[in-house]
């Protein structure tokens, strides 16, 4: 703006100068477009093309229709909804390997295996009569040590490593009762880490065996960003991108998905809402090649894809996300700031509770879109394995018994105060939620879409982050009425993301020196 004002001071000052326009020039504007909708600058061949000031209607249409529009839209959605998950732990511990000189072991579990925290000896292994391996005794008291066996992992099947025999041992079965790929395989030495390694995390060889599984963070963000890409590519609505069933898998995902969701670490993937007999048939190593798959009809689009509840981890944070992106309707306290924060009422129920209520009046019904999905994790509580009142958990909790993982970890059964007696033995998802508001768990996060575009928060909103985006600013106050005819189109158009930008960029706000 300061580069403006001096030039037109400087016009006034010097009649001879030329006059300061205000939009762009034909040139001007060819590039924004070209950069915007393209991520590349135009060539010399397509400045040549220029007739005056404007862009001829096929080149802008071209534009749309190319390969990059599409990534350029998937680069728009990843501000919106942060896809980085790198930072999550996938996989427990104790199914990490650690290498110790040219050795791999699962050093977590090497008590178990050995009798003390050490690795296998560095001799080939051998096994006597009866199938058990041979031992020898180990540097540490009553302790033994197997040998090493060669395995080609599953991430690099063409070179293949030492691995310490315990750990590599394939045995879906243990004669314990094991199944050796979950995480109850912790504490049985029968059980290693499966055919290739595969029931393991893929060690980051540069950090001495530290494990983080990037091709598979990676994935969960590319299985979003093909969403997005799909709905420009088909020529879709919108809404599918929030509502719809499909999603991507490729190899890593693949793996991830059949192999190592019984074993997790920070985030819980049961029950899979993924069918494992429909996934394609891929090895890990096929990052690149991507395929479509149909998902139950309780998937609410990107709204349920495992990146957004692994990045989002609770349902309010679900629901702050949401509200804020895709109805610009963000969770901050009033003008003045709240009020009644004296007020000695500490209920429980935050939608109650006073100076709380302000915001969680509306997050804690709207949370409810999400009471199905699991929390820190990705999982679908199917209602016939979840009902919403479960008699063992309820059971357990009065009884003083020991209530299971699964009631614990989903159910009210360690009431805090006698406001939460009622709820003993309901999902966690259901404490203090209306009964007028028990639809939203079993309609799920599209029940959520359905009314933002019912009220026309949701089409308002996109239209307005879109133009944004395209424009490189916020909105100005003197725009609202060009913002009310973006958000009409895009419904009248069937939510048609690309004629939305198409409005947009032909715009004269878009064409105004900004």
């Amino acid at each position: 703006m300061i580069w403006w004002l001096a030039a037109a001071a400087l016009a006034q000052d010097y009649p001879e100068c030329p006059q300061v326009v205000d939009e762009l020039s034909g040139p001007e504007l060819l590039r924004s477009l070209s950069l915007d909708l393209r991520g590349v600058v135009p060539s010399a061949e397509e400045y040549a093309e220029l007739e005056g000031d404007q862009v001829p209607e096929e080149v802008l249409r071209a534009y749309l229709e190319s390969p990059e529009f599409a990534q350029q839209v998937v680069r728009h959605h990843r501000d919106l909804l942060w896809p980085n998950v790198s930072d999550i732990r996938l996989i427990s511990n104790r199914q990490r390997l650690k290498l110790k000189e040219d050795r791999w072991y699962r050093y977590l579990v090497a008590p178990h295996y050995r009798g003390a925290a050490i690795d296998c000896g560095d001799f080939e292994a051998e096994w006597d009569q009866d199938g058990e391996l041979i031992t020898i005794p180990g540097p540490e008291d009553g302790s033994v040590q197997e040998g090493w066996v060669w395995v080609e992992p599953y991430w690099d099947p063409e070179n293949p490593i030492k691995v310490c025999a315990f750990g590599a041992q394939e045995t879906d079965l243990s004669p314990l009762g094991t199944e050796c790929n979950t995480y109850d395989s912790r504490y049985d030495p029968y059980c290693g880490c499966g055919p290739n390694l595969a029931w393991c995390d893929i060690p980051d060889l540069g950090h001495n065996g530290d494990v983080a599984n990037p091709p598979v963070h990676k994935a969960l963000a590319g299985d979003v960003e093909h969403r997005v890409a799909r709905i420009i590519e088909q020529d879709l609505s919108y809404l599918e991108l929030l509502t719809g069933r499909t999603a991507y898998v490729n190899g890593p995902l693949v793996h991830f998905y059949r192999y190592q969701t019984q074993a997790p670490a920070h985030v819980r993937f049961n029950e899979l809402p993924v069918d494992l007999e429909l996934l394609p048939e891929l090895a890990y190593t096929d990052t690149e090649t991507w395929v479509p798959i149909e998902l139950g009809p309780e998937q609410s689009g990107i709204l349920t894809s495992p990146l957004y509840l692994m990045k989002f981890q609770t349902r309010r944070g679900r629901t702050n996300r949401f509200y804020d992106k895709f109805l610009c309707q963000p969770f901050t306290p009033p003008e003045g700031g709240l009020s009644d924060l004296d007020n000695p009422d500490v209920s429980l129920d935050l939608s109650q509770r006073a100076g709380c209520k302000y915001c969680h009046a509306v997050m804690e019904p709207a949370g409810a879109h999400w009471a199905r999905w699991s929390e820190y994790g990705a999982g679908y509580l199917e209602p016939s394995a979840y009902p919403v009142f479960d008699e063992e958990c309820a059971w357990c909790a009065e009884s003083g018994e020991s209530c299971s993982e699964e009631c614990a970890q989903y159910y009210v059964v360690d009431p805090l105060s006698s406001e939460e007696d009622p709820y003993i033995g309901w999902l966690k998802s259901y404490e203090f939620l209306e009964e007028r508001h028990w639809d939203n768990p079993e309609a799920g996060p599209s029940l959520l879409v359905e009314r933002g575009v019912a009220d026309g928060r949701l089409p308002r909103c996109v239209a307005g982050t879109t133009a944004e985006w395209l424009l490189g600013r916020e909105l100005a106050d003197g725009e609202e009425q060009w913002l009310d005819e973006l958000s009409a189109g895009f419904v009248a158009s069937d939510f048609d993301y690309t004629e939305l930008v198409y409005e947009i960029v032909r715009s004269d706000s878009y064409r105004s020196l900004r």
